[in-house]
């Protein structure tokens, strides 16, 4: 390993502070990736920080935010392939819609507000 070479991957440190539910911290983390991607990988980077933003709304019970966010997100994210950046984009884009359905009734009072089973990202090989 080369002299000052970090041992994190801050896409995958990214990942699993969203899968440990610690979602401004992901957002945070995958908004550095997203400041210097100049390429393809700019707009789906966008649209996970805004899953990750929304999830935080929803944590701290703004469901109109949380809802939005989850909707822009997800947008971003549908235009990429089934399989990009390590990740199954349908499968996580299923459980986000999931989500934001459910966050939605609550928001519209067809669903009691309460907990939410947050979906998972699994981790893509390391590089």
């Amino acid at each position: 390993m080369a002299e000052g070479e970090s041992l994190h991957n801050p896409f995958q440190d990214g990942l699993r502070l969203f899968n440990e539910e610690y979602f401004f911290e992901a957002h945070e983390h995958l908004e550095g990736l997203w400041l210097a991607e100049h390429g393809p990988a700019r707009a789906f980077l966008q649209g996970l920080i805004q899953i990750c933003a929304g999830f935080h709304h929803f944590q701290n019970g703004n469901l109109i935010g949380a809802a939005d966010l989850l909707k822009r997100g997800g947008d971003k994210m549908r235009s990429y392939a089934a399989n990009f950046m390590g990740l199954d984009v349908q499968a996580l884009l299923t459980k986000i819609d999931e989500a934001r359905g459910q966050i939605e009734r609550m928001r519209d009072a067809l669903e009691p507000t309460g907990s939410l089973t947050f979906p998972k990202i699994p981790l893509p090989p390391p590089d």
